[in-house]
């Protein structure tokens, strides 16, 4: 329907609302608002008839349209809620919103067997992520697009694409497309360099058979006897991605590391960028790999793993709240130290209740020999004699001397970046954290099909909204 405004012969204007007929294909008048030679009175007209044509075609409005002069009242408002069916009812902000952003960076040029659920997954998982049962009901109830629970899983198959794995003639790698456009915009984001990226990985567990790729291994949801997945991410400053790979569940994530920087880095020609990474994934080797591939890196130091000779000259430097200082290491590496009171802080309080924790171990006589080790607050715990256990106050002590002190490795020279900019782009590494809980990506994985048995491994879906 749209509004017409026609001028009569007398010079009024008289206000339509018209209709395109479906048969004939001819304008059709749907009704007649009036006739007026006052200007006023022909504008209050015109906007009576578009509001009549829009509550014809969309059902009434609850709110009334700007400069009418009829005011609502509770009963006008309980008929309209009384006359809604939930079919009318449609939640258009997160397909508004997330939906523009999706096909403003690219996404809707993925071809897949079906776009449109293609998208409403993405957007569904942005704005309401859930189970596939409920991502179905979801979509059903709020977004009128009716998917079976069954449907979403074979679909999620189409998805999956690997190289050596038997595949229809027709397969799409959705993962590469979507990892290039993903790419294209994170360079856009960047200016155009990447230069440097962060690495980390994290676990996923089934509870499932284990198989050729699903193998019990290390946990970060400390579920250690489950079969587990080793998902390493891949990204730029501000947590912008660049790529992901999936591994055996009990593969080192240390080993995870080299081989997708080496592999993205010819795919996407982004040179050889500062690789920044938690302590954890750097072991000495693949430390010495990166140097001999002539890469740049910055890693957390373990200072409390250091010897005691390291740590006593550390202590007696007495860095204050703010300070930092470079030590030379050996192969042409350094170590930047920072002190800050609120890390110090921090490290007081943690110790503090992991000796409590001890404490009432004691209590409940299930502290023994077997628990004096170096994992955690253990360390505290030293063995007289040949039974008793006992906390090592001396321990403690040494250890609260390193309060508020953070170490990082790196073999960047000192003539080419300042401390500062070292410890900022290691402070850029808990982006990716937040990543990985979905903050900024989107990564649905189907990992078994119940259907039919598959066993498929791949993340369907790999976006950043900035």
């Amino acid at each position: 329907m749209f509004v017409q405004k026609i001028r009569n012969r007398t010079g009024s204007y008289s206000v339509y609302v018209m209709y395109k007929d479906k048969t004939t294909r001819k304008n059709r008048v749907a009704k007649v608002f009036g006739t007026s030679s006052d200007a006023a009175e022909i504008d209050r007209l015109v906007r009576e008839a578009r509001q009549w044509a829009d509550e014809e075609e969309n059902g009434l409005s609850i709110f009334e349209n700007e400069g009418v002069e009829h005011v609502r009242c509770a009963s006008d408002y309980d008929a309209i809620f009384e006359s809604l069916r939930q079919d009318q009812v449609r939640l258009v902000g997160p397909d508004m919103i997330y939906g523009t952003l999706f096909d403003r960076i690219g996404f809707n040029r993925i071809k897949t067997g079906n776009d449109a659920l293609f998208k409403g997954l993405i957007v569904t998982r942005l704005y309401a992520p859930k189970s596939k049962l409920r991502t179905a009901e979801y979509m059903s109830r709020f977004m009128h697009k009716y998917y079976s629970e069954s449907r979403i899983y074979r679909f999620l198959d189409e998805l999956c694409f690997r190289d050596g794995r038997e595949t229809p003639a027709d397969a799409v790698d959705v993962k590469t497309q979507v990892e290039e456009i993903t790419f294209a915009r994170t360079r856009e984001v960047l200016g155009g360099n990447v230069a440097v990226v962060f690495y980390d990985t994290t676990s996923i567990y089934f509870e499932s058979q284990e198989d050729e790729f699903r193998k019990p291994g290390w946990s970060k949801d400390g579920k250690t006897s489950n079969p587990q997945m080793v998902l390493g991410l891949l990204v730029g400053l501000g947590g912008n991605p660049i790529g992901y790979e999936l591994h055996p569940g009990n593969t080192y994530e240390g080993h995870t590391m080299i081989p997708i920087i080496q592999k993205l880095q010819r795919r996407f020609n982004i040179g050889k960028p500062i690789v920044v990474a938690d302590a954890g994934l750097l072991n000495e080797r693949n430390v010495r790999e990166l140097e001999a591939q002539g890469y740049k890196y910055i890693i957390g130091a373990r200072i409390k793993s250091r010897d005691d000779q390291f740590k006593a000259h550390l202590v007696s430097l007495n860095l204050r709240n703010g300070d930092s200082v470079c030590m030379p290491m050996e192969r042409n590496r350094r170590m930047i130290v920072t002190m800050s009171d609120a890390r110090a802080h921090k490290n007081a309080s943690d110790r503090e209740r992991g000796i409590r924790r001890l404490e009432k171990r004691f209590k409940t006589g299930r502290v023994t020999k077997e628990h004096v080790n170096n994992r955690g607050y253990n360390k505290f715990l030293t063995l007289e004699g040949d039974m008793t256990v006992r906390i090592d106050q001396s321990k403690i002590e040494q250890d609260s001397r390193l309060d508020g002190l953070k170490g990082y490795i790196t073999n960047i020279d000192e003539a080419q970046l300042t401390h500062d900019w070292i410890v900022e782009r290691y402070r850029n590494l808990s982006m990716i954290e937040r990543a990985f809980y979905g903050k900024y990506y989107i990564m649905g994985s189907r990992l078994l099909t119940p259907i039919d048995n598959q066993h498929d491994y791949g993340i369907t879906s790999f976006f950043y909204f900035p």
